[in-house]
């Protein structure tokens, strides 16, 4: 067919710009919703060539308009804005197919400038968006949706490097086919596409691994293994392999990109394949290695972090370990305070009405709770051991000095006894009985006295009468062998018998309390960083009290973040409900909660957030009954 001398309607211009484009494999045609328009794309660049008036073919980058000169000239007019004037090119007819071909590949070249700087502003933003990631998995996902989306690939897959010499599959994505993929491990060799990708940190690009002649790359023909095409009716023909290589050298992982694909359709029977799988261009492989940079930076930032929060997550571990170290019998209470810390703050953040209505916690928030929830209590790493664990009023060592000076006593008395005895004897008087019936009378008092002692020492509470009782062996006395008297009791064991509750003297229960200005301190002095900047004080307020009675600083409620007022619930419910310690009972859930509604009438307890926590049944996820 003779090319006429002037193109003078819009099938002439599209018959041009076919015979034009027959040969370049790069450039793909596709006819319009109407023979009035086609769209002529090249990489990621589009160019839609439209008959004046005709519908236009989708949202090309550069629209070429076809037409009477008259025609044009009205549109123009009507391209007002910038944008439109810089997108829009027109090409007035009749005009020579020389003037038709410049139009085009005038179009096509603005058209790639707008491609590349819409490719420029998406790797921008993908690097924005991977470094805000800190999740490993999450950042494999992006990097390969990503890679996908800005070279058209129907499928792709990550390969992580472990060990320098093990490769490990990781994830995979796939429009066409929704086969379930299981990690596996395989050796870097050369003999592999990601092996050889590896080891000569470059990009291999392949044109077609379903065509001998396009299977070779790199200066080396490369196979494919078929099975999984052949089991899931796919085919693996183009295919882009880039390594993510860190600032250091060293390579972290690879990118694998399978069929680039013409339109965003998946794939249906194996003639798409053949007729819509394109292979990968060298700008696709500059995007990808592009992005196997940012790519790199990113996945070793997230490794890094995640890394640094094990480590510190083993260290918050290792720390609790110790506090349950000095205290075996409360062994558990850290991780329970904070599991039904974190539970009563996620139920506040999804309650859509009421007090807590506005209260929301970040991911970065409840990491806080739990850690401050689990470090609550390390400042009892500060306090005698003894005091900690102090079980009944005296402490065992001075129980059994008291017993002791209870059987000299008695010794004392029986020898006594037979003291006299002996003596009346040898003086030749009659023993009538009454020295022994004395000396009995004298040792069934000092049991007597032995028993009030025992049981004022119990962490029960002391009754009047049994204190008024312990007053009164407080005044006894002994003589030594040396004959130098002293009391049964000192002044320090007296004290702690008249403990009215519990087994603490108020200066130990002050040093208990320390346990909290201890833990305070010690967490203070860490770098929590800024996410993590309130874990010391929502540490050091979960034993202080609404209406100022709490301790260590006795502060006001307006000073008392909401996080320490639901550890405060949670602290006293798991007191009050853990398994028996040697100084009291467990009790019941439901004797817990009456204890917690009677300090919240006292106005030491949040009563909002006690009554979430009843509503919620939190503790139920760690029952006790």
């Amino acid at each position: 067919m003779v090319e006429p001398s002037a193109l003078t309607n819009f099938a002439d211009v599209r018959r041009r710009i076919t015979r034009q484009l027959r040969h370049n494999d790069a450039c793909v045609l596709e006819l319009g919703p109407d023979a009035g328009s086609l769209t002529v794309t090249e990489d990621r660049a589009s160019v839609g060539v439209v008959e004046a008036g005709a519908a236009l073919p989708g949202t090309p980058d550069i629209l070429l308009v076809v037409g009477p000169s008259e025609q044009l000239a009205h549109l123009a007019e009507q391209l007002s804005d910038e944008s439109e004037l810089r997108r829009v090119q027109l090409l007035p007819l009749p005009c020579p197919p020389v003037l038709a071909d410049r139009a085009l590949y005038t179009a096509l070249s603005s058209a790639e400038t707008q491609a590349r700087a819409r490719m420029a502003d998406q790797l921008l933003d993908i690097g924005t968006a991977l470094n805000a990631e800190r999740d490993p998995a999450r950042v494999l996902d992006l990097i390969l949706r990503h890679a996908r989306a800005i070279t058209g690939a129907d499928a792709g897959s990550i390969y992580l490097l472990e060990d320098n010499n093990t490769l490990r599959f990781r994830i995979a994505h796939n429009d066409s086919v929704d086969a379930p993929l299981k990690q596996f491990t395989m050796p870097v060799t050369a003999s592999s596409i990601v092996g050889a990708a590896v080891l000569s940190k470059a990009t291999i690009r392949i044109r077609d691994l379903y065509d001998p002649a396009g299977s070779i790359a790199a200066g080396r023909s490369f196979s494919h293994d078929r099975t999984f095409d052949e089991r899931f009716k796919y085919q693996t023909r183009s295919m882009i392999t880039t390594p993510m290589i860190s600032p250091e050298g060293k390579v972290l992982a690879v990118i694998q990109l399978i069929n680039a694909k013409v339109g965003p359709e998946p794939f249906v029977g194996l003639m798409a394949f053949r007729e819509r799988v394109r292979p990968f261009s060298a700008h696709d492989e500059r995007l990808c290695d592009s992005l196997a940079s940012q790519a790199a930076v990113a996945l070793e930032s997230a490794r890094l972090f995640a890394e640094i929060q094990t480590l510190f997550e083993g260290f918050v571990r290792a720390s609790v370990h110790a506090i349950e170290q000095r205290d075996p019998t409360t062994s558990g209470h850290s991780q329970r305070v904070a599991d039904l810390t974190v539970s009563l703050a996620r139920a506040a953040d999804q309650t859509s009405a009421g007090p807590f209505a506005e209260l929301h916690f970040t991911k970065d928030q409840l990491t806080e709770i739990e850690y401050a929830g689990l470090l609550h209590d390390f400042g009892k790493v500060g306090v005698r051991e003894e005091v900690l664990v102090k079980a009944k009023k005296l402490y065992p060592y001075q129980l059994e000095l008291v017993t002791a000076r209870f059987e000299h006593l008695r010794t004392s008395i029986q020898l006594d006894m037979m003291r006299t005895q002996l003596a009346t004897l040898r003086s030749g008087g009659s023993d009538d009985g009454s020295v022994a019936r004395a000396a009995q009378a004298r040792l069934t008092e000092l049991d007597g006295m032995l028993a009030v002692i025992k049981a004022a020492n119990e962490p029960s509470v002391l009754p009047q009468s049994a204190s008024a009782r312990l007053r009164a062996v407080a005044t006894a006395r002994y003589t030594d062998a040396a004959g130098k008297e002293h009391a049964l009791l000192t002044g320090d064991e007296v004290e702690a018998l008249l403990v009215e509750r519990g087994s603490l003297t108020p200066a130990e229960r002050l040093e208990i309390q320390s346990h909290v200005t201890h833990t305070y301190n010690f967490l203070v002095r860490i770098p929590w960083g800024h996410h993590l900047q309130r874990v010391p004080e929502i540490a050091g307020k979960h034993h202080e009290y609404l209406d100022g009675s709490g301790y260590p600083a006795a502060v006001a409620s307006s000073e008392i973040p909401v996080q320490a007022r639901m550890m405060t619930v949670a602290d006293i419910f798991d007191a009050l409900t853990a398994s028996d310690r040697p100084y009291k009972k467990a009790v019941p859930v439901v004797k817990a909660l009456d204890i917690l509604t009677a300090e919240v009438k006292r106005g030491k307890v949040d009563a909002d957030i006690l009554a979430l926590f009843v509503a919620t049944k939190v503790w139920q996820r760690g029952v006790r009954t």
